[in-house]
C-alpha cells in the first residue's frame, strides 16, 4: 500500500461528473504530477484526497488512516496541504503562522531567510505581497514533511501560481530532496519546471508517463519543545473580534433594555430574563473566529488538518461573563449562580451557532444556505436556565 491511496474515486461537481473511478497510488519517495487544462479535474482530485470533498463513491487513504470514503466515515493523520487558495488568515503573522503549522518551536527565521522573506517574519500576513503570501502557503504545506524523519503524504494544488522563478525553480528542487527522505508528494501544476521534478506525469483524463530524476537529498529540519498555539484565543484578541462580532449586539440589547425597561418592576422571572438577554444576543452571532475562518478559504485548511477548527469561544466566555454582570449590575441584584449561567449560556449558544454555520462551508454557496433561521430555537434552552434560575 502507498503512502497516499485513491480508490475508485466518483466525484461530481455541480451536474458535471468530474471523476469516475478514479484511481491512484503514490509511494513512498515518490513525486506524481497531475498535469491538465483547467477544469479537468486536478484540484478536485487534491481535495478529494484530503477529505474535503463529499464522495458518491471510492475512499481516500493516507499512511494507512482512511480519510474519507463515500459513506461518509471520516480520519485524520499527519499530512501536509496547499491549496489553490492560501488558506491563511490575515492577521496571522508570518512566524506565528509557520510554528502553528509545525506545532513545534524550531528555527523559523533560517528557512524564510532561504525564500527570502525574513525580513517579514513579525508582519501580518495581510500585509505581504501576493507572491509572498504564496510562498508562506506553500510552506505551509512541506513543512510537516520538512520535520519529520518518518514519510509523510504532502498535497499541493498549483503551488507555483504567483511564485516568481526564482522560487518555483527551489520549489522543484526541494520536491526532490523531500522524495529522497520518503515522502510522498502529489502536486497538480501547469508548471514545466515542476512537471521536470516527477517520478510519474499523469495527464488527465488519464495518461502516464514516468521518468527517472536525479535523486535529492533531505535534511531534516531539526525542532524542539511541543508548542500549544492557542490559535482561536490569540487571534480574537489580536483582532478583537469577540468584541465586534459579540460584545456590541450584547452591548446594544442592554442599552435597549435600560432605555425602555423599568428595573423597579422587575421581579423573579423577569429580572433572570433580564440579566441573561444580553448574554443571549451575544451568543447568538456565534463563534468569532468563524468570520475569520472564512478568508481566504482558511476554513478548508483546518478542516483537514484538524477535527475542530481554532475556536473563539473562550472569548464569547469572558465576553458573556462581563456582559452579565453589566447586566446585574444596572438593576443592582448580583447572583454569582446567574452570572456564571450567563457565560455557560453564551458559549452553549455560540457553540450551536457556530456548528451550524461550518456545517454550510463545505457547499459551493454557503451563504446562500438558510440554515441560520434555525438559530431562534436557542430561545428554548435560553427560557429553560431563566425558568431554573428564577424557582
Amino acid at each position: 500500500m502507498g503512502i497516499i491511496e485513491l480508490s475508485g474515486l466518483r466525484l461530481r461537481r455541480g451536474r458535471g461528473l468530474v471523476l469516475d473511478d478514479w484511481n491512484l497510488t503514490v509511494e513512498s519517495g515518490e513525486v506524481v504530477v497531475l498535469s491538465g487544462e483547467n477544469g479537468c479535474g486536478k484540484s478536485t482530485v487534491i481535495e478529494a484526497a484530503a477529505g474535503l470533498l463529499a464522495l458518491d463513491a471510492g475512499s481516500s487513504t493516507i499512511s494507512g488512516q482512511l480519510i474519507r470514503d463515500h459513506q461518509g466515515r471520516r480520519g485524520r493523520t499527519h499530512f501536509g496541504l496547499c491549496l489553490q487558495d492560501d488558506c491563511i488568515m490575515g492577521d496571522e503573522l508570518v512566524e506565528e503562522r509557520l510554528l502553528d503549522v509545525a506545532g513545534h518551536s524550531f528555527d523559523v527565521k533560517s528557512l524564510l531567510r532561504e525564500w527570502g522573506i525574513d525580513h517579514r517574519a513579525n508582519d501580518r500576513v495581510a500585509m505581504l505581497s501576493g507572491g509572498q503570501r504564496r510562498r508562506i502557503a506553500v510552506l505551509s504545506g512541506l513543512l510537516p514533511a520538512m520535520l519529520s524523519s518518518e514519510p509523510v503524504a504532502i498535497l499541493l494544488d498549483e503551488p507555483d501560481s504567483g511564485l516568481d522563478d526564482a522560487s518555483v525553480e527551489r520549489l522543484a528542487i526541494l520536491l526532490r530532496d523531500l522524495a529522497a527522505g520518503g515522502h510522498s508528494i502529489l502536486v497538480a501544476s501547469h508548471n514545466e519546471r515542476i512537471k521536470g521534478a516527477a517520478d510519474r506525469l499523469i495527464s488527465f483524463p488519464y495518461e502516464e508517463e514516468k521518468f527517472s530524476r536525479p535523486v535529492g537529498e533531505f535534511s531534516q529540519i531539526k525542532f524542539s519543545s511541543q508548542r500549544n498555539s492557542f490559535i482561536g484565543l490569540r487571534m480574537t484578541t489580536r483582532t478583537m473580534a469577540g468584541f465586534a462580532n459579540n460584545g456590541i449586539a450584547g452591548i446594544l440589547v442592554l442599552g435597549a433594555m435600560l432605555a425602555l425597561i423599568d428595573s423597579s418592576i422587575l421581579e423573579g422571572n423577569l429580572k433572570t430574563a433580564y440579566i441573561l438577554a444580553p448574554s443571549l444576543a451575544a451568543g447568538l452571532c456565534g463563534d468569532p473566529m468563524f468570520r475569520l475562518l472564512q478568508e481566504n478559504r482558511s476554513h478548508a485548511w483546518w478542516r483537514a488538518m484538524k477535527a475542530i477548527p481554532p475556536s473563539g469561544l473562550s472569548a464569547v466566555f469572558v465576553g458573556t461573563i462581563i456582559l452579565t454582570i453589566f447586566a446585574s449590575a444596572s438593576i443592582n441584584h448580583f447572583d454569582m449562580t446567574i452570572i456564571v449561567a450567563g457565560g455557560i449560556l453564551g458559549v452553549f449558544t455560540a457553540g450551536c451557532v457556530g456548528l451550524l454555520s461550518h456545517a454550510t462551508l463545505s457547499l459551493s454557496r454557503p451563504n446562500a444556505v438558510m440554515i441560520r433561521l434555525l438559530t431562534p430555537l436557542l430561545i428554548l434552552p435560553w427560557s429553560l436556565v431563566v425558568d431554573r434560575l428564577s424557582q
